[in-house]
């Protein structure tokens, strides 16, 4: 399975130092240099945590490939950020079957390009499926987020909606997966 990855579910599996539930769910994952830059370079220098993380992955379970054509086009088109961009176009280069992305704009447009998303949220529901963390576990991660949304740059009630659809599975559970 080729899975891409854009900065924000790096940095919050990093930030909650639970990083390995990438590894354990997608075994590799791909990156872009701009998402390097981001998470590893940028993070470093704020003295980021997850900066450390991500960095002791790269070269064992994280690889860094540029994409070969031009984002510059899916920047404008959408307005969204270039690692954003990149990710997106990297994932349809390599023909990836998952991009993981949160941002709302970079899900459309990948969407758009015809790559199949994956958010932070839809990685713990994926994670309870295939029994490499509890409900309880998700839930406490889940809460983390929730309580930090400055942080985590998730809307709390989307948080809520998913602990309630993780706690009490259902036909529309299948949705929590999708975010």
């Amino acid at each position: 399975m080729i899975t891409v990855s854009d900065s924000t579910p790096l940095i919050h599996f990093g930030t909650i130092k639970q990083l390995d539930l990438l590894r354990s769910m997608y075994g590799q994952i791909v990156i872009t240099e701009a998402v390097h830059r981001e998470v590893v370079t940028e993070g470093i220098a704020l003295g980021k945590a997850d900066a450390f993380l991500v960095e002791k992955a790269i070269d064992d379970w994280i690889e860094v490939i540029n994409p070969e054509g031009y984002a510059g086009e899916i920047c404008s088109r959408y307005g969204i950020h270039i690692g954003e961009a990149e990710s997106i176009l990297l994932a349809r280069e390599l023909d990836a079957d998952l991009l993981l992305i949160n941002e709302r704009d970079g899900r459309r447009a990948a969407k758009n390009a015809g790559v199949n998303v994956k958010g932070t949220i839809g990685v713990i529901s994926d994670c309870i499926k295939r029994r490499i963390l509890t409900v309880g576990a998700a839930v406490e991660i889940l809460i983390i987020f929730r309580d930090n949304p400055s942080e985590f740059w998730i809307d709390p009630k989307i948080i809520d909606m998913a602990i309630k659809r993780i706690k009490s599975p259902s036909k529309e559970s299948n949705d929590v997966a999708t975010l």
